[in-house]
């Protein structure tokens, strides 16, 4: 899953650096690069905390009994890196379902007009941002504008700041602020537990594929 979202977000980052992206649709990639990095980052740290928290496993005596009967799927054990998978591909849905996040960022935008691109944008804006208000309460990390002069001593928050340009060996860095960064102080993906039934698929389908049935004559 880490994978898919990294390819993902290389290819916004990409899409919003260096080519000519439309005034009107940059701000909706910003959001989607922005979403993805979310992602990955809660994604790497459940996975952490569900490495650190799992218990070592115990050492057993191998017994030739016969195979006993199958579990039912909401009985078996779960993978907390299963239902952490599963969250991380819900929320991704989420912002598909509200947005239509994927499918903005998986099409040709060659294919259309600048006009088009930016009435697709302000869509997938508007739903991204309401999925974003429901799951996270998002801040800048620097309170104040961009431009700012701003100095950084040794041993600053380097996950909260990212130096640019000419960075001397040691500090101080002194230097001018050009983006104020997000943070979220709260996090709250969609919730699943090892009851849910067919957590396979829920942890591959993003969006299902949309079958239309023509009325009967």
């Amino acid at each position: 899953m880490s994978i898919v979202l990294s390819v993902i977000n290389l290819a916004v980052l990409v899409t919003l650096f260096y080519t000519a992206v439309p005034a009107e649709a940059q701000p909706v990639l910003q959001i989607t690069a922005l979403v993805l990095t979310l992602l990955l980052t809660l994604l790497q740290l459940r996975q952490r905390l569900a490495g650190a928290a799992r218990p070592a496993p115990q050492a057993t005596v191998a017994t030739s009994l016969p195979p006993g009967p199958q579990l039912p799927v909401a009985a078996r054990t779960v993978d907390n890196g299963q239902l952490q998978d599963a969250a991380v591909v819900q929320f991704l849905g989420r912002l598909q379902e509200k947005g239509r996040l994927v499918d903005f960022v998986m099409d040709d935008m060659t294919a259309y007009a600048d006009e088009q691109v930016g009435a697709a944008a302000r869509i997938v804006h508007q739903g991204c941002r309401e999925v974003l208000f429901d799951f996270f309460r998002i801040v800048p990390v620097h309170d104040g504008n961009e431009d700012d002069p701003i100095e950084l001593a040794d041993g600053y928050d380097s996950q909260s700041y990212r130096l640019i340009g000419r960075v001397p060996e040691r500090g101080p860095y002194q230097g001018q602020v050009i983006h104020r960064g997000w943070q979220t102080q709260s996090c709250h993906l969609p919730q699943l537990n090892e009851a849910t039934n067919d957590l396979v698929s829920l942890q591959r389908i993003i969006a299902p594929a949309e079958i239309e049935i023509d009325p009967q004559d």
